[in-house]
């Protein structure tokens, strides 16, 4: 009895045994034959495959999976090769008689992973046709975790190049191939030493991890190799909150903060569309909070060069079409842009100390403003071939109060106030060069050709000195000079694009000393109407004439050998033809003294002198005479190619000749 027992034992062990290596086999073989007949496009290979029933796993040697989509380009393949691979706590009847692989983990060990550059670039090489021919050896896949440790390489036309080592692991992977529910819950990704030449991107480590929501990134640089001048280099990036799956799913990155180091950016910004061409698509963005600290940003555009050092912290940063301004929105700015210089076309260089701006203080505010030619004031005109202005300014401080931010990305500069600081302008002229002919505008007309839109409700300049030197077509090779002290200017409102029910006038005020020398007040409408005149009314007053003769002896070539103006009232109007209008003036002991004009000698003109003296203009002209002789009438015709203000002067001057009974003799 007990024989047959051991007996029967021993026959039921060989069964089991037996049995056991039977159903591993036919593991093997089911897991040889689904592999070797899964697509003419991917190919799965190894050495040996091992199943085990107690631990329920199975492992593979020398795993090499090959992905070809098109058979005309059997060169074209993206490769990965593993020395092991396991698949561990698999439920294999499941995956016998109900098709369903399910496993707790999948690990692959160190391989090497190649990717086809050309595949990369043929967005079309995951056709839908290529996968609906895959024989997929399961109906469900179900897979806790999947981890791999692999080289990356890139294959190209000269080679195979190393772009990067990962350590991965992606969580609660799903795949249902007869319908679109796939993909994975978690991914933890840790990259080093990335190098990706295509597109120029190298990355000394990347760490990604979804379920903590965080990205850290050390030392970035994105170079495109054809756009030598576009460089982006930052030294670390942090993100918190960062949905990667919104990335990847939806092509959207969230996040609730992102913090950079210091960085370094230059590009050249006719060239940006290619420069900032990545490997990811990004079709909406928004960060809760942003910080940028110690960027040293350089710019170049159309010949135009700008470069300044950066902190910005942005809050709700939201753009729906990135590198579109239009779609471009935040709810808080601050930003401390410090060493501003920018270059127009190798002619003017711009120094701006520091710009401060703040969405909170409703405030952008610029400090220690220089505007200076790169070239000497007689080496400029020479090398344009014309007469123009060489102008050296410096503005203390501009500020703009209660911007609209967000309308300065569409172009628009919307502000209640803006205050100009401090300023002191020089402005040189060399007359001995043709002058360009073309019709100048008046100034309404010229700010309507300005590319941004202008809605200021006032702009004031604070006490200013503006002084222009000009070098006489002909004269005793000396310049004249013309200063105005004190200066001080209002406009209100400023804008250039009117609507219906703004004011149908742009009001100027200003004021200021002549050579230092009494007071000017005057009031300028201007319309926005096109074909409206402008009106000009003002007055000079307690004038010390002698005080003008640096600019008229070497200008002129007449002296002021005394004079004073009591006062000089204008009003007048000007349109795009002629000025007309009147001026009123008192004046005491004024002599005039015309100088010779072909002598190289400042000497007075006696005859000239004498009947200028006697004959033209008396010594006084006060308030004890009736006001119509002290009046002038104005009437002159605009020369389209002269700048505004010489149109304002010869209205000007053309009273005060009107005023004399010979005044047309005077000197033009």
């Amino acid at each position: 009895m007990i024989k047959r027992i051991l007996v029967a034992i021993f026959v039921i062990a060989l069964i089991s045994v037996a049995g056991y290596f039977i159903i591993i086999s036919i593991i093997q073989k089911k897991i040889k034959q689904q592999f070797a007949s899964i697509s003419p496009a991917m190919q799965i290979k190894f050495a040996s495959v091992r199943a085990n029933i107690l631990s329920s796993s199975v492992s593979f040697d020398s795993l090499d999976i090959t992905f070809t989509p098109f058979s005309s380009r059997p060169g074209n393949k993206h490769h990965a090769y593993f020395p092991t691979a396991s698949i561990n706590h698999i439920s294999f009847l499941k995956f016998l008689f109900g098709k369903k692989l399910e496993a707790n983990a999948v690990s692959l060990g160190k391989g090497s992973v190649q990717l086809d550059e050309f595949l990369l670039e043929k967005k079309d090489s995951l056709q839908p046709e290529i996968l609906n021919r895959v024989k997929w050896p399961f109906k469900q896949l179900n897979i806790g975790q999947i981890e791999m440790q692999s080289s990356i390489f890139l294959h190209t036309d000269s080679g195979s190049h190393l772009i990067g080592r990962a350590q991965m692991a992606l969580g609660k992977i799903y795949f249902n191939p007869s319908g679109s529910n796939h993909g994975f819950h978690d991914i933890n990704i840790q990259l080093s030493d990335v190098n990706y030449p295509r597109y120029g991107i190298q990355i000394s480590q990347l760490m990604l991890n979804s379920n903590n929501k965080t990205l850290e990134l050390d030392s970035l640089e994105f170079a495109p190799p054809r756009r030598k001048e576009n460089k982006i280099i930052i030294s670390s990036i942090k993100m918190t909150g960062f949905d990667v799956l919104k990335l990847l799913n939806e092509r959207a990155l969230i996040a609730r903060s992102v913090v950079m180091g210091d960085s370094k950016i230059a590009l050249a910004m006719n060239e940006m569309t290619s420069a900032l061409s990545i490997p990811v698509e990004v079709k909406k963005i928004y960060i809760n909070e942003m910080q940028s600290k110690a960027t040293s940003i350089s710019l170049k555009y159309q010949g135009n060069n700008c470069s300044l050092n950066a902190d910005i912290e942005m809050s709700e940063l939201a753009c729906d079409s990135p590198l579109t301004k239009k779609e471009f929105h935040f709810a808080t700015l601050n930003a401390n842009l410090s060493d501003v210089h920018y270059s127009e076309n190798n002619y003017t260089d711009v120094e701006i100390k520091n710009i401060v701006v703040s969405s909170k203080k409703e405030l952008i505010q610029l400090e220690n403003i220089s505007i200076e030619p790169r070239l000497g004031k007689y080496e400029l005109e020479r090398k344009m071939g014309h007469q123009a202005d060489w102008m050296r300014t410096f503005i203390s401080r501009i500020e703009i109060l209660k911007p609209g931010f967000d309308d300065l990305l569409r172009q628009k500069l919307i502000a209640d106030r803006i205050r100009i600081g401090e300023a002191k302008v020089y402005v040189f002229r060399d007359r001995r060069l043709p002058r360009p002919e073309k019709n100048i505008p008046l100034p309404v007309e010229y700010i309507k050709t300005l590319p941004f839109d202008l809605r200021i409700g006032t702009c004031e300049l604070a006490s200013s000195t503006v002084e222009y030197e000009e070098y006489p077509k002909s004269g005793y090779g000396l310049t004249g000079i013309l200063k105005i002290e004190n200066a001080r200017a209002s406009v209100s409102p400023l804008i250039n694009h009117p609507l219906r029910t703004d004011p149908a006038y742009l009001t100027m005020n200003v004021e200021g000393s002549i050579m230092g020398s009494g007071t000017t007040h005057g009031t300028v409408l201007m319309p926005l109407q096109k074909n409206k005149p402008y009106y000009i009314k003002g007055i000079f007053e307690r004038v010390d004439l002698t005080t003008l003769n640096s600019s008229s002896e070497n200008l002129g070539k007449i002296r002021i050998k005394s004079g004073f103006l009591d006062f000089l009232f204008f009003d007048f109007t000007m349109t795009e033809e002629r000025s007309t209008g009147k001026i009123i003036g008192a004046y005491h002991h004024l002599i005039v003294q015309p100088l010779k004009k072909h002598t190289k000698e400042k000497n007075v003109a006696d005859l000239a002198s004498f009947g200028l003296r006697h004959g033209i203009i008396p010594l006084n002209k006060d308030t004890s005479l009736p006001e119509k002789k002290r009046t002038g009438l104005v009437n002159y015709q605009r020369d389209p190619t002269r700048m505004v203000s010489y149109y304002y002067l010869q209205s000007l001057l053309m009273g005060v000749k009107k005023s004399f009974s010979l005044g047309f003799l005077l000197p033009k």
